[in-house]
């Protein structure tokens, strides 16, 4: 009887595994910047517009190195856009935590949070991929 060798991972396969791996270290760095945020005194959307800002910043990097004169892995984008910087940002966490200001009586800062939020995100991924396009 002879051993075959282990068949070799699809590109599929391992661009899954790329999500999931790339998903738990992005939910544990989230995690910790909301821990930390909490620790200093910041508020919950703070730490969360912190995240989503950031987020888009560096997806943006990322994706203009990507895709401009720097060919990466075809893992990069799975393991850090999709799985690190999409478990990072949150945008369940930031609607809920529109609709609790809401519901607690803080309607300037239900109707400001999202505005910054948004423009701040688009602003910070322009800026990224503006960044990541240069040599």
């Amino acid at each position: 009887m002879t051993k075959s060798a282990p068949p070799t991972p699809t590109i599929a396969s391992r661009r899954r595994l790329a999500v999931a791996a790339g998903g738990a270290l992005g939910a544990a760095a989230r995690w910790s910047v909301a821990a930390t945020a909490g620790a200093v005194g910041f508020d919950t959307p703070a730490a969360t517009l912190t995240v989503n800002v950031s987020g888009a910043f560096l997806l943006g990097l990322v994706v203009a190195r990507h895709t401009g004169r720097f060919r990466a892995s075809p893992l990069l984008i799975p393991f850090v856009g999709v799985g690190l910087l999409g478990a990072f940002t949150t945008f369940s966490l930031f609607s809920t935590e529109v609709l609790a200001l809401a519901r607690d009586g803080s309607w300037a800062l239900a109707v400001v949070y999202p505005i910054v939020s948004v423009a701040g995100g688009f602003a910070a991924a322009f800026l990224g991929l503006r960044m990541g396009a240069r040599r």
